[in-house]
């Protein structure tokens, strides 16, 4: 599906906020772990925080057009996470309370990689350079988050 930047941007926001609804329901399913839990809710507090950067963005600065070739790459990296996401949603919807996180965190580190990499190889690289700065900033994040996760890894094996 050919899209616009806006249109790409939008999808981007989408992203966001799916990964803002798997963290907060990870962190309902880990409830009982508050280390687990309060890292959940941070996470899904900043990838709510991405979305709402997003959104300015797009609203506010979105101007220069992108190349064609970039928005077909771009759409489909966005449909892919789309679809990443929601998978780990379905899949750890019907984890037990209780369960082992570590195999929980492993995949979120993966996701977040992938994150990373679809903001700082794929949307940093408009021509636009504010979307540039934006991007090259949540990629970043990524990293934070997919450190933070590691850590959380860590601290649950041991």
């Amino acid at each position: 599906m050919t899209r616009t930047a806006s249109q790409c941007l939008g999808a981007a926001v989408r992203i966001e906020c799916l990964a803002q609804e798997l963290y907060a329901g990870l962190a309902v399913t880990f409830g009982q772990q508050p280390y687990l839990r309060e890292l959940f809710e941070r996470l899904a507090a900043e990838e709510g925080q991405h979305a709402m950067r997003i959104r300015l963005l797009d609203r506010h600065h979105v101007k220069a057009p992108w190349p064609q070739e970039m928005l077909d790459r771009v759409s489909a990296d966005l449909d892919g996470m789309a679809e990443e996401i929601s998978a780990l949603q379905r899949s750890f919807r019907i984890l037990p309370s209780g369960a082992d996180a570590r195999p929980v965190l492993r995949r979120l580190a993966e996701m977040e990689v992938r994150f990373g990499s679809v903001h700082a190889e794929e949307l940093a690289r408009s021509a636009d350079p504010v979307v540039q700065e934006l991007f090259a900033g949540l990629a970043q994040q990524d990293a934070r988050h997919r450190t933070f996760i590691e850590n959380a890894l860590g601290k649950v094996a041991a």
